[in-house]
């Protein structure tokens, strides 16, 4: 029959967030949300997992414990720990006693440790000035003033430190006012690499390097800053390889950087799929990010997506030549890389991300992480992988989860994922587990705009929200009701962010759905210049802010809350009230037009999300109760 997920079940879902491989290959640490690998507490704990035997708790703490990550002799572990107040502060944990020493005490904290190659220094990003009192007025006048999951730059604006391993007092490398990220040493340890986002008198993403010692910053690469940053990393010889800028659609390259010389040297892109495709999944999704390591070989080692799944590539960087390591019904990617032994998260439609270790030279896995999720072994549902056209003839990929109770054709709920240049895939998804343990049919389409089918194919959305990307959406439902999953008088439609655009877009247009249900939608693309991402929308929409009526008239003529008085289906809002990403506005005109229409609706308002902790690790009580009102909501409206 399968195994039957409820919302509660979530008290049993615990997560990894963070992962290291031990330089000899033979154990991992990870951040995971349980002190006792079943049960979940909001506040990850460091595990440690030998290969091939147990995993046992490193260090209990009533704080946070994150971003764990082994010394050059795998002897001691450098993890950020919470302190009395929340903040998160360099620790270093002894495999040998088990002692803990905290080295930092930073007012705001610090994040992202990184060892030095001879293992006495770690890098960390950080802010040693007093935290702002909030109840005071301030001036805003950076571009990027404020980040969705962080609040406002000037309260965590952070700059490049370096800490002696041993103890002793930090030393400050970077001045640059903005949040520095993606830390790295040099292999002689003389540079660090890193990127800076959100400095006072720049939008732009910048790829620099710093003197350990401390002495003049180098820039490497500066681009338009478009949410996802180039990723980049150290090659043996001093030289750095990188992607290029991502433009809200492109597919990346990569690109070899010799700063002696200042050349650049394009190695292309793989045959087939995209250099980190953003996928989008039900679980925390901090394991499952782009990264570039760089292995013995000075070879690069990233994921590759190619449709629904991601593939583990090996791209030269010599000739640029591209082989695929490891590829099946699931969703990789590379967390570290030990020799032959590399790291790997998976995920699939039964498993959250797990750990598991790849040894290259022979093609042999061995499990990386111990968790009890053998209660989900058995899926709710039969997975259906569909292939049909769009209504202009263009080939569309989907899923159709089928439930394993009831008799067909089913009530079916459309699953839309957000992005929008993301991808539906083989991943775990506990919305869909939570649907399909309750009879629903769960229809999933990589639409127009979807990552991992080509830049044509992605492009197409931007300035034509609504057309290709909506009728992709119900030439899928065609298609299921034609093989007689679906029941046409039974659908539903539900999605986040950009999910939440379609939704209510085809609720909007449309008479066929039953009910729906919009969580942090986007629905008046005007009101989206107030987000985090301002540029960004422009780039969508084909036209920045405020260049005149005609250029303005198109976003309204995308935006759903222009067409909320012809919804007659009854609507659920979500939203998260902490979002900035997709402003709790946007849920807001849309629940007060619906109301002003006599449309049937309700908000559900989810206090201090950010916009997708969802997924996250926030308050459990909180995403509890939102995935009860999926079901709840569904039930009153598609059940017979």
């Amino acid at each position: 029959m399968g195994t039957v997920f409820t919302a509660d079940d979530l008290a049993r879902l615990p997560e990894i967030v963070a992962a290291d491989l031990a330089p000899d290959g033979g154990s991992t640490v990870y951040a995971a949300t349980t002190a006792d690998g079943s049960t979940t507490l909001e506040r990850p704990q460091l595990w440690l997992q030998q290969l091939g035997g147990t995993a046992e708790l490193l260090s209990a703490s009533d704080g946070a414990q994150s971003a764990p990550t082994f010394s050059p002799d795998g002897s001691r572990i450098a993890f950020v720990q919470d302190d009395e107040d929340g903040h998160g502060q360099l620790a270093v944990l002894d495999l040998g006693d088990r002692s803990v020493t905290v080295l930092t005490d930073f007012p705001r904290g610090v994040s992202t440790p990184r060892w030095s190659p001879d293992g006495a220094t770690i890098a960390v990003t950080g802010n040693d000035a007093p935290l702002r009192d909030p109840k005071r007025p301030y001036r805003v006048t950076r571009p990027v003033w404020r980040r969705d999951g962080m609040g406002l730059v000037d309260d965590v604006a952070v700059e490049l430190w370096t800490v002696p391993a041993a103890g002793g007092s930090p030393t400050r490398l970077t001045d640059h006012g903005g949040i520095v990220a993606n830390v790295a040493w040099s292999p002689d340890g003389g540079r660090l690499l890193y990127e800076t986002t959100a400095e006072p008198d720049t939008a732009a993403v910048a790829l620099r390097t710093v003197p350990a010692t401390g002495g003049p910053v180098t820039t490497v690469l500066t681009s338009e800053y478009l949410v996802y940053p180039p990723m980049a990393a150290w090659l043996s010889d001093g030289r750095i390889v990188r992607t290029t800028p991502w433009n809200v659609y492109n597919m990346l390259d990569l690109v070899v950087h010799d700063p002696a010389t200042g050349t650049d040297t394009p190695l292309g892109s793989p045959l087939t799929g995209q250099i980190g495709g953003l996928m989008v999944f039900g679980m925390n999704s901090a394991l499952h990010q782009p990264a570039l390591l760089v292995d013995d070989d000075d070879d690069v080692l990233l994921y590759v997506q190619v449709g629904g799944r991601t593939e583990l590539h090996r791209i030269s960087t010599t000739d640029g030549a591209d082989t695929t390591l490891w590829t099946g019904d699931a969703c990789v990617a590379p967390l570290a890389v030990r020799g032959q032994q590399v790291l790997l998260s998976r995920t699939t439609f039964a498993d959250p991300a797990s750990l598991v270790v790849l040894d290259l030279a022979d093609g042999t896995e061995q499990p990386a992480s111990t968790l009890d999720r053998g209660w989900l072994a058995e899926l709710p549902f039969t997975v259906h992988e569909l292939h049909f056209t769009g209504e202009d003839g263009t080939p569309v990929e989907g899923w159709y989860l089928e439930p394993v109770i009831g008799q067909g054709p089913y009530a079916t709920v459309l699953h839309v994922h957000g992005g929008p240049f993301a991808a539906h895939g083989y991943g775990f998804s506990m919305d869909d587990h939570l649907l399909t343990s309750a009879g629903y049919g769960v229809l999933k389409v990589n639409f127009r705009g979807s990552s991992g089918y080509g830049e044509e194919f992605s492009k197409t959305l931007v300035g034509d929200w609504g057309h290709h990307d909506a009728g992709d959406c119900l030439a899928g439902l065609d298609h299921v009701i034609g093989l007689g999953l679906a029941d046409p008088d039974r659908l539903g439609s539900f999605g986040l962010s950009g999910g939440g655009y379609m939704t209510s877009w085809l609720l909007t247009h449309s008479d066929r759905f039953a009910a729906g249900i919009a969580e942090c939608p986007v629905t008046d693309w005007s009101g989206m210049v107030g987000s985090d991402i301002p540029q960004v929308v422009g780039r969508w929409l084909g036209h920045g802010p405020g260049e005149g009526p005609a250029q303005m008239a198109e976003y309204a003529r995308t935006s759903p809350i222009t067409y909320a008085a012809s919804c007659t289906t009854p609507m659920l809002v979500i939203e998260h009230e902490g979002d900035l990403r997709c402003p709790v506005g946007q849920g807001d005109v849309l629940y007060n037009a619906l109301t002003l229409s006599g449309c049937t609706t309700e908000m559900l308002r989810l206090p201090g999300m950010f916009h997708v902790d969802v997924y996250g690790i926030a308050d459990l009580f909180g995403r509890t109760e939102r995935l009860a009102a999926l079901t709840d909501w569904f039930d009153r409206y598609l059940k017979p």
